[in-house]
């Protein structure tokens, strides 16, 4: 059976029903896009039409007389909305497992970079540091200055240290870009998703959306330490999602 599919004002084309159950696993279609065949009054979404699919194959025994003929192609449509309905519903990570794995993260970030400072702040640093504490570029060019010197002094501490904070960020982007996790979430078995259809949330999503735009916003003098508050408090929402999960259109979940 063929249907025409359209999408707001747009015409998507004609699909089989086999095209369509591949649309809506890989993404290409959407299950609020129109649906219309002939025989059909008006027209349907897609989960509409599926639904009802659904509904007539159930659990019971559907009797194929010589006035009801179903095709192979409507059989194997009903099956695969048969799989879909049979998958486990998709279970939000709750509040005490996102806070668990955020402290995780912090935890492993922020320990080499405190272990840093303790040996950086030594008399010498203090004093150099006085004229521009107020100057946050300043600061972390002093920083960066003195890290240099103890390290090409014979300190394999700060060196060891800096590999083991470049380390944890790059292992955490490589598994929020295949898994949706940080260290944090793989431990607490929980992961970040596409909030529409649950898939995979990808690099951009899940790293460029969710975290280094919203760490370079929380930078800014002023309004950066409001805007991330703001964005922490939104988890209280019915479905947990921050602000950085509405803009990267991303939900975080139990892993199944």
């Amino acid at each position: 059976m063929k249907y025409h599919l359209a999408r707001g004002q747009e015409q998507l084309g004609t699909f089989s029903d086999l095209e369509i159950s591949s649309g809506l696993r890989e993404g290409s279609l959407k299950p609020t896009d129109l649906c219309w065949t002939e025989g059909m009054a008006d027209w349907q979404s897609l989960e509409s039409r599926l639904k009802g699919l659904a509904t007539d194959v159930g659990e019971e025994y559907v009797a194929v007389t010589a006035d009801a003929v179903e095709t192979p192609q409507v059989a194997a449509l009903r099956e695969e909305v048969r799989k879909d309905h049979e998958l486990p519903p998709v279970e939000l990570a709750s509040l005490g497992q996102r806070f668990a794995a955020f402290l995780i993260d912090a935890g492993l970030f922020f320990t080499p970079l405190f272990a840093i400072f303790s040996i950086v702040l030594d008399d010498k640093f203090k004093e150099q540091l006085l004229p521009v504490q107020h100057d946050a570029q300043a600061v972390a060019e002093l920083l960066q200055k003195r890290v240099v010197e103890m390290t090409a002094a014979g300190n394999p501490t700060l060196e060891l240290l800096s590999w083991l904070m470049i380390m944890v960020g790059l292992v955490n982007v490589v598994l929020l870009t295949l898994r949706g996790q940080t260290l944090g979430k793989l431990l607490l078995g929980i992961q970040i998703v596409r909030h529409m259809d649950g898939g995979r949330a990808g690099f951009v999503k899940a790293v460029l959306l969710r975290g280094l735009l919203f760490l370079v916003v929380g930078n800014l003098r002023y309004l950066g330490l409001l805007f991330l508050l703001g964005d922490a408090l939104l988890i209280f929402r019915q479905d947990r999602r921050c602000l950085h999960d509405i803009v990267a259109d991303t939900r975080v979940v139990r892993r199944r």
